[in-house]
């Protein structure tokens, strides 16, 4: 019976994951490429807002802020959000992206992302239950100039636990956005989500970011 009490509430955790997207190496939040460069490296910190579009994705909203480091090869990020609700869940994430393809002149690069995202939610009338998610994707990124639009198909594997019993999820989704940095390092930035599963919940999100003085 005990058992079947964890089954049982397992499966609703994950229910949860298909019916919201696992999103922004944080959860709840678009997956956003990390950002490359070709020159001296870069930190960021970035601010935004995300929001479920559709019934299927919960329609929840979320603030997050984050910081990371481009170079020309090899960069990363990191953040922490919340996610407005009953208990207003905390959720942790971070990337990293290493430049495959990046021929200079040439228009776009592709490169290799991998993250990391944790969240606990408490379903009501359950334990509480654990959540990993590990996005695995390919960035078609723009290369140069202050404008850069981007897509990432992504491979998005989920591992749910609650008191030792845990099951693993591998579904496919696909993000795509564009980020625009002016001279003075200030700038503005988009995505929208999407989860291969049943209804196809989408995600966006909207925000501002500042890269520090020093490798611009």
């Amino acid at each position: 019976m005990k058992h079947l009490v964890k089954c049982v509430s397992l499966a609703v955790g994950l229910s949860l994951l298909g019916a919201v997207p696992a999103a922004a190496q944080l959860w709840f939040f678009p997956d956003y490429a990390v950002p490359s460069n070709s020159g001296l490296p870069q930190t960021f910190i970035a601010g935004t807002y995300a929001r479920g579009l559709n019934a299927s994705s919960g329609k929840t909203d979320g603030f997050a802020v984050m910081a990371g480091v481009s170079t020309s090869v090899v960069s990363f990020m990191g953040g922490v959000g919340v996610i407005s609700g009953a208990n207003d869940e905390v959720t942790l994430g971070g990337a990293i992206g290493v430049d495959l393809i990046k021929a200079p002149g040439a228009p776009v690069q592709l490169t290799l992302q991998a993250g990391v995202g944790w969240i606990e939610i408490d379903p009501v009338g359950f334990a509480p239950i654990t959540l990993w998610r590990f996005p695995i994707g390919l960035a078609l990124k723009a290369q140069g100039g202050p404008v850069t639009p981007w897509i990432m198909p992504r491979l998005n594997i989920v591992r749910a636990s609650d008191s030792g019993f845990s099951d693993t999820t591998t579904e496919v989704g696909v993000s795509g956005g564009i980020a625009i940095t002016g001279e003075g390092g200030f700038g503005i930035h988009a995505a929208l989500d999407y989860l291969a599963v049943d209804d196809g919940p989408w995600m966006l999100g909207v925000g501002l970011h500042y890269v520090l003085p020093g490798g611009r």
